[in-house]
């Protein structure tokens, strides 16, 4: 939508988000999934930085994930206050600018929605080709080193290290 057909009216703000977006859709995809092959993609198969790139992963994904989550639940806090203002509306409590505002923020906040839930749509699809698995949260992965492993790695460690004092 150009400038010198932008009106500064909630349905045509409206328009003109849902517009960018979906302008912008595919060159997101595209840069999420440059991003992901050049700082993550590069490691998956060496096994010695493996598991580095799925950590950075992990850190990549949770944030936009949080954020997905954080637009969810504002969406479901105005949806809340649609429902209660109407509610209790008996058509005198509420005003024509209250439910135009309402509507306003509901339609935005579902955009916005719709744009994060793309991102994290498309990093699970990412994690998926490059790792060859389906993404699993951290908090219900296994541990990536087990306690035994760590422990026996210690004193192995450690044994070295007091040998070499002692010769």
């Amino acid at each position: 939508m150009s400038a010198e057909t932008y009106r500064d009216d909630p349905d045509s703000r409206i328009a003109n988000m849902e517009l960018v977006l979906e302008e912008a859709e595919s060159v997101m995809i595209e840069g999420i999934n440059s991003m992901i092959d050049g700082t993550i993609g590069a490691y998956v198969d060496c096994k010695d930085w493996s598991k580095i790139a799925e950590w950075n992963f992990d850190s990549i994904y949770g944030a936009f994930y949080r954020h997905n989550d954080m637009c969810k639940m504002s969406l479901d806090k105005t949806r809340d206050k649609v429902l209660e203002a109407t509610r209790e509306d008996t058509k005198t409590e509420i005003s024509l600018n209250k439910l135009s505002s309402l509507k306003f923020i509901t339609e935005a906040q579902t955009l916005n929605v719709r744009r994060s839930q793309l991102i994290v749509d498309t990093l699970e699809k990412k994690y998926k080709e490059i790792f060859r698995k389906s993404y699993v949260p951290v908090s219900n992965r296994k541990s990536v080193t087990d306690k035994n492993d760590v422990k026996s790695a210690e004193i192995s460690f450690k044994k070295s290290e007091l040998l070499k004092l002692v010769k």
